[in-house]
């Protein structure tokens, strides 16, 4: 089968990344694989039907390709070429808007494009139409009350105040869109500057608050779901467990947080297990879902991560087991 990865930038990919174990994978299992940036991805509407076509480099085939090779690849320069799609082919979406803000109107433009090469009989994973809703935190209000916080979506922040004051507890404010714990504050009632923090980090776009989730561990729980079902293997749950730095509150890995082997209660579990559900019923096949105790607090339906360490911790191949599904 022909594989079209696409990615933010092609050189960007290192071989931590859950991305970059995926594409070894698929080439193990002899797959053609091609990478290709997002702003590669054309339509042309000829004179009989729409044809997509993408201007790509193409993995050499390797037995034993590893992700560092993937890497090593994608930084040497390789030549790309233009490639038209046809039925059969598998275009898999492994962008990240949310860390390319500067080119959001490239990335929405891209899914558009996707949603007319899905149109034309080509395989999209993940679905284009439903990745910016699940993409944005607001998605979180369509959940069923008790697997998630209670929050507000709001630009106006006296009704973030009002919400705060109101709160039992502490709460944490977040942009719409965002990856890596970036523009993440905690706030509580006692704060007697609460506008001036929202204003000075968030300027005047919309935001999300939650109140804050009580856990039996401190930071969250990253667990990756394919197909409407947990990804696990003998008790292995394909996920992480992120705990925060000593002076942060945030478990994020790129704000100074670490990764651990992951454990679900049996309340997290079927929390996972009705979000997973919820995704798969919306074309969105393979995600992470974001917990803290039994609680979701954000849905990662891009560029999902946490594989490298969770098959470090684990031993269990999860990047050649989602390939395999994705492709059986």
């Amino acid at each position: 089968m022909r594989i079209f990865v696409v990615v933010n930038r092609v050189h960007e990919i290192g071989f931590r990344q859950t991305t970059a174990l995926l594409i070894a994978a698929m080439v193990r299992q002899n797959h053609e694989v091609w990478l290709l940036n997002v702003d590669a991805f054309s339509i042309a509407a000829l004179a009989s039907r729409p044809v997509a076509f993408v201007r790509a480099i193409k993995l050499p085939p390797s037995s034993d390709c590893q992700s560092e090779q993937v890497e090593s690849f994608v930084k040497s320069e390789a030549a790309s070429s233009i490639e038209h799609l046809a039925t059969g082919d598998l275009v898999m979406i492994r962008t990240n808007p949310g860390r390319d803000i500067a080119r959001t109107q490239v990335h929405e433009s891209f899914l558009h494009l996707c949603a007319v090469a899905k149109a034309t009989g080509i395989r999209i994973v993940n679905s284009p139409e439903n990745l910016r809703y699940f993409a944005s935190k607001s998605s979180l209000v369509s959940v069923d009350p008790p697997f998630r916080p209670a929050m507000i979506v709001t630009s106006d922040f006296q009704q973030v105040i009002d919400f705060v004051n109101d709160a039992p507890a502490d709460c944490v404010a977040k942009p719409l869109f965002g990856s890596r714990g970036e523009n993440v504050i905690r706030v509580s009632k006692s704060d007697s500057d609460i506008a001036e923090k929202l204003e000075s980090t968030f300027g005047s776009t919309t935001l999300v608050v939650q109140q804050f989730v009580n856990a039996d561990h401190p930071g969250d729980k990253r667990v990756v779901v394919v197909g409407g079902e947990i990804l696990e293997v003998n008790g292995n749950i394909a996920g992480i467990e992120r705990r925060p730095a000593s002076d942060d509150f945030r478990a994020n890995l790129h704000a100074g947080g670490s990764a651990h082997q992951l454990t679900l209660s049996d309340g997290a579990m079927a929390t996972t297990k009705y979000a997973a559900k919820l995704l798969n019923e919306n074309g969105i096949w393979l995600a992470g879902v974001d917990l803290i105790g039994d609680k979701i607090i954000e849905f990662n339906v891009f560029s999902t991560g946490g594989l490298y360490d969770s098959i470090k911790f684990s031993g269990v191949p999860f990047d050649e087991l989602i390939v395999e599904r994705l492709l059986g």
